[in-house]
């Protein structure tokens, strides 16, 4: 297991979220709050590795080469038959700091 420390807690409720490249996991991620609870994703586009970013006033992810949407658990939403889901990472919070976990089969 890899934890690594991203983000302190207001920092990330003053944004509608932040995306980073994280070279212990080799994947950019996106970190956001929804309804009071954190997400944590790839925010590389399963289809063609396009940028992932968080409408927050809709509530969901897109491509914002593509346009795929999906919901905040990663799943696609206006393509029925496009199957890849955003990978997801665990995160912890700590003394008010976010660390997201890799686990071996992540």
């Amino acid at each position: 297991m890899t934890k690594k420390r991203i983000c302190n807690l207001s920092q990330l409720q003053n944004k509608n979220y932040i995306r980073l490249w994280i070279d212990d996991f080799k994947d950019e991620i996106i970190i956001f709050i929804n309804n009071n609870k954190i997400y944590v994703k790839s925010s590389i586009c399963p289809h063609f590795g396009g940028p992932i970013v968080y409408d927050k006033v809709n509530n969901y992810l897109f491509c914002y080469w593509h346009g795929l949407r999906f919901t905040t658990n990663g799943k696609c939403i206006n393509q029925k038959d496009f199957k890849p889901c955003l990978n997801r990472y665990d995160y912890e919070l700590k003394d008010n700091f976010v660390y997201i976990i890799k686990n071996a089969n992540t």
